[in-house]
């Protein structure tokens, strides 16, 4: 890339020779030591690429020996400067792009956030913001040091934090802090009581009466625990706390049709494209026409660069539309299920508490494969409820 780049800076011009003198030019271009990569058949004639620095010596021993030629094509930074020296307001306009990327390199163009998981990180970047750190910052100017050291100060959700440069993309790395368990509430007096009904399957209380015992059946809302205890000085309210497992019901209802609709992409697409430039948003491109109706949506972001290796302060955007179509589609009752008893084997692994029992009815049945699957299953039904509320 560097090397094409040199290139294009010096210049280079596109030949063609008729195919009468082909043979010879193409004899006095290898014995120059011109790149071989360059000469190809256009049409019966030989074109070639050369640098402009050898295009003067060449054309000199092409005219000594007869052979004809023809210029096609000039390209590189002379030409381009040529072509438009009556049109100041393009080369203007270049120098003071070229001028923006140079300084540029000592901005911030984008910001991202890695290591967080309970916080978000527009939160993050917003604190940052507030203490001098966002896209178009001033490198620098600022104190990293400092920054670490207001943003840990300001926040005490996180342990650790560092803004991390690559050139003028900036990742923010955090750490959270380990939240410790919330102080129990020990001046509120508390009951505990069923949140489901179900069967007795074991009574473990901290504190409290207990008010149930293994194998009792309880219904929603009936007492477990007691915060009224009784003291030889007589009753005292406490916040009555334990863990009270019960074997509870579960039922799951699953149905998969053996007639359905499926998507069928039909090719057209929408789209739209922005350029994201220090934060701010412009709209550059949108297809005609009314966006479809049923369409999934993909969104693209790709960093604009100059031949590769110079990133842009530039982001596009693009966000694209693909059109779809719902066609009827047939399954077999194998693929059915199939499908039924993945999806009952995902219900069960989202249960709340563990599975002691499981009765399965399946078939199909009027062109729909069925599950009806009644569960056992043992959790924690004790629930805190203050005495007073």
């Amino acid at each position: 890339m560097f090397r094409w780049f040199v290139n294009w800076c010096m210049g280079s011009r596109d030949y063609r020779v008729p195919e009468r003198h082909a043979d010879c030019a193409a004899s006095l271009l290898i014995t120059s030591g011109a790149d071989p990569r360059s000469m190809r058949e256009c049409g019966g004639c030989l074109c070639f690429t050369l640098p402009l620095p050898e295009c003067a010596a060449l054309e000199r021993i092409f005219a000594s020996r007869g052979i004809e030629f023809t210029i096609t094509r000039e390209r590189g930074l002379r030409f381009l400067l040529r072509r438009y020296s009556k049109r100041p307001g393009i080369l203007v306009g270049l120098l003071i792009f070229f001028v923006m990327i140079g300084a540029g390199r000592q901005f911030i163009w984008t910001l991202d956030v890695a290591g967080n998981e309970n916080v978000s990180a527009n939160e993050i970047l917003s604190e940052l913001e507030s203490l001098g750190c966002r896209v178009g910052t001033y490198i620098p100017g600022i104190d990293f040091d400092r920054l670490h050291s207001d943003f840990l100060l300001a926040d005490r959700r996180f342990a650790w934090i560092a803004v991390n440069l690559r050139g003028t993309h900036a990742t923010v790395e955090v750490r959270e802090s380990l939240t410790p368990p919330p102080v129990p509430d020990e001046d509120t007096p508390y009951n505990l009581v069923a949140d489901e009904e179900g069967f007795i399957e074991s009574v473990d209380i901290y504190r409290g009466a207990k008010t149930v015992s293994v194998g009792d059946p309880v219904r929603k809302g009936d007492l477990l625990a007691s915060g009224v205890v009784e003291t030889k000085s007589g009753f005292k309210l406490v916040h009555a706390r334990g863990v009270v497992k019960a074997r509870v019901r579960r039922s799951i209802h699953i149905e998969i049709p053996l007639e359905r609709e499926k998507k069928v992409y039909t090719g057209r697409e929408f789209a739209e494209k922005s350029l994201k430039i220090l934060g701010f948003s412009i709209k550059v491109f949108k297809s005609t026409g009314n966006p479809p109706a049923t369409c999934d949506i993909i969104d693209r972001e790709r960093r604009l660069s100059v031949f590769g290796t110079i990133e842009l302060p530039i982001v596009l955007s693009e966000r694209v539309l693909c059109e779809y179509e719902l066609s009827p589609e047939t399954i077999s009752g194998e693929t059915a299920r199939s499908e039924a008893f993945a999806e009952l084997r995902d219900e069960c692994s989202r249960l709340d508490g563990e599975i002691v029992s499981r009765e399965v009815e399946a078939g199909l049945d009027g062109g729909v494969y069925t599950i009806d699957c009644k569960l056992a299953v043992v959790r924690d039904i004790a629930r805190e409820i203050e005495i007073y509320r």
